[in-house]
């Protein structure tokens, strides 16, 4: 026995006739973006900016600096056994000086003076060793200290890396006998 199909109304057949068929929505346009989506492109359009600031501060930190770096392995390259070797560092010392603070600040100082500029210009402390080298062996190759060149070469590293552009000129001494900015009159 076969079942037919259901016998449909007239007015049922009408609502059939007026019926469409099934149509989707639209896609979702991906313009405008939601603020969640500003916001995002905002912080990382930030981000890319601070990250090419440091970026560019490391770079020209690491530039300004590159001539530390430089006599750093200069100094570690003499050998310290040499009649010359306390030449070489102060030859090494002398122009990472006139690199940093100027050919008229330090070129001409010699002796005690330049030992006073390279104590006033880093916060590093001079071995006596390294102070009798460079005030009174510096030119004399019949007679060397090798562990006064090993210290000397030891002050100057420590000098080449730490010393400041901002300790030079030293500030001036005040003058004595001043009273309330100005300087008494004798």
């Amino acid at each position: 026995m076969q079942q037919q199909p259901p016998q449909v109304s007239p007015v049922e057949q009408a609502l059939l006739d007026e019926l469409r068929d099934i149509h989707p929505p639209e896609a979702i346009s991906w313009w405008p973006p939601a603020p969640g989506w500003w916001l995002l492109a905002a912080l990382l359009i930030a981000a890319l900016y601070f990250l090419f600031r440091w970026l560019r501060q490391r770079k020209q930190r690491w530039s300004r600096n590159r001539y530390r770096k430089e006599a750093e392995r200069l100094l570690r390259e003499i050998d310290i056994r040499e009649p010359n070797a306390a030449q070489e560092i102060n030859e090494i010392l002398k122009r990472v000086a006139v690199t940093t603070f100027g050919r008229p600040n330090c070129g001409n100082l010699t002796g005690r003076e330049w030992l006073d500029f390279l104590r006033s210009t880093a916060d590093v402390d001079c071995p006596t060793q390294a102070e009798t080298v460079l005030l009174e062996q510096i030119y004399r190759t019949d007679r060397w200290d090798e562990q006064g060149n090993s210290a000397l070469r030891d002050f100057g590293i420590q000098w080449s890396r730490k010393h400041r552009r901002d300790r030079w000129p030293p500030p001036a001494p005040e003058m004595e006998g001043e009273v309330d900015g100005e300087a008494s009159r004798v």
